[in-house]
């Protein structure tokens, strides 16, 4: 497994969040009355969650572990070997969900839902890649 692979996909990931960061004391109303910012953490949030999906993809590539039956699957891979915990792979299978309305679903975005990712879960990554950090060193 190369390691810079992973380093290279957790700087990202760092980038990502510290781009969110600049709006998580944003209100509620301020998040709704803002089309932009809207756009920006949407598509921030969505790339944060595909980088630690790709992340979790290359380690189970690379360690030939069990290939899961679908992609919201493969955080509770890296649990079932140690490599994250248990409550952290229930909630980064919720995030792979978040990333599918996000790309899929988008005419029916709840802003609630997204403000309050972007305002109460954003630690969950740090998590992630204090877990990923552990297991690659």
């Amino acid at each position: 497994m190369d390691k810079n692979v992973i380093e290279a996909r957790l700087k990202k990931l760092d980038d990502y969040q510290k781009s969110l960061l600049r709006f998580q004391d944003l209100s509620l109303t301020e998040y709704r009355d803002d089309d932009d910012i809207q756009t920006i953490v949407e598509r921030k949030l969505q790339l944060t969650i595909q980088t630690c999906i790709d992340i979790a993809n290359y380690i189970i590539s690379r360690q030939n572990l069990h290939i899961p039956d679908n992609e919201e699957n493969i955080f509770l891979v890296l649990s079932r070997e140690g490599i994250i915990g248990d409550d952290l792979a229930e909630r980064m299978k919720g995030m792979v969900n978040f990333r599918n309305i996000l790309i899929h679903e988008y005419l029916e975005i709840d802003n609630e839902i997204v403000h309050t990712q972007l305002t109460e879960n954003l630690r969950d990554f740090d998590e992630f890649a204090g877990s990923i950090v552990d297991f690659i060193d």
